[in-house]
């Protein structure tokens, strides 16, 4: 018989390591679709997000606490996290357009290095030695990335840095949110709190993303099939990282997370052996294991830089 403690360890690692693989799905949808039509980018991005925002509007009515929530203490996280939030994801989309998954993706790793700058700026924080081990480690893993005979465009590499911040501020972010909706019910579980947060960032999202409507003009059945099939996706990505941080707690569900630079090589080179050249171009044995190494070291940095072992 299995120890109750050993089933949720395996219960949120399989989550974490799933939002992690659903993520590195919705990267290719997002490629796909940016690279096969002129503007898809933000078509998809609007769409998209107006998607989620529908599906995530029964979730936060059902989550609502009766005593409601403070707007004021809730509105200036909820906005630093969706300006990083969507920030991050049009540089991110965009550098999609540019470069193949398996090479933008673990560039994600890159976020421990714009969350140590920011940390370090803010009075009262200070990183210790391991952390400043981890960036370094991460940028490492970004150099080993980078290689002599392919490396990722300057463009792109900026493109993923400006990601990188947006979604570091987000994160931050998104911590001072959930405490905000966990004080207004604090009998509640932490779980219930980042529900309830994520559905209130979507649905702001979705909010935020319809202002820009008249400029993507999704009309045609293929824009929303391919918005929903991307904003489906990572939204079940988004629920199993949840769900992976109600077990686990934010620390490990991180590092589970950083499996996508992973998942995205591995599913790159699958899909570039059967041919899928418009998603990703075929590289050579070396190629492959210097990004498998890549998205490995970034990981490793990410696990280095947030689990304290003292």
């Amino acid at each position: 018989m299995h120890h109750p403690a050993t089933a949720v360890l395996a219960a949120g690692v399989t989550l974490g390591l799933l939002s992690g693989a659903f993520n590195a799905v919705a990267f290719l949808i997002s490629r796909h679709q940016a690279t096969t039509s002129r503007g898809g980018g933000l078509r998809l991005l609007v769409a998209a997000h107006l998607v989620m925002a529908a599906a995530c509007l029964p979730a936060a009515w059902l989550l609502w606490p009766p005593g409601g929530l403070d707007v004021a203490t809730l509105l200036p996280p909820l906005a630093a996290s969706i300006g990083g939030y969507l920030a991050g994801q049009t540089a991110l989309i965009v550098s999609l357009r540019r470069a193949d998954a398996s090479r933008v993706v673990p560039l994600l790793g890159l976020k421990i290095v714009a969350l140590a700058l920011i940390v370090s700026c803010l009075p009262g924080e200070r990183l210790d030695l391991r952390q400043w081990a981890a960036v370094g480690l991460s940028v490492v893993a970004a150099a080993v990335l980078q290689g002599r005979r392919d490396p990722v465009p300057a463009a792109v590499l900026g493109l993923m840095i400006a990601a990188c911040f947006g979604f570091a501020v987000a994160d931050l972010a998104i911590v001072r949110l959930i405490d905000s909706v966990h004080a207004a019910d604090p009998a509640r579980s932490r779980l219930w709190a980042c529900g309830l947060s994520a559905a209130v960032t979507y649905v702001a999202c979705g909010l935020v993303a319809s202002a820009f409507l008249p400029w993507a003009n999704p009309r045609r059945g293929t824009d929303w099939r391919a918005a929903a099939a991307y904003g489906l996706v990572w939204l079940a990505g988004m629920l199993t990282l949840y769900a992976c941080f109600g077990l686990l707690g934010a620390v490990f569900g991180n590092v589970l997370l950083s499996s996508r630079g992973l998942f995205a090589v591995i599913i790159g080179a699958v899909l570039a052996h059967r041919g899928w050249h418009e998603l990703e171009q075929q590289i050579d044995r070396a190629a492959l294991v210097r990004r498998i190494a890549a998205a490995v070291l970034m990981t490793a940095a990410i696990a280095l830089y947030v689990i304290d072992v003292a």
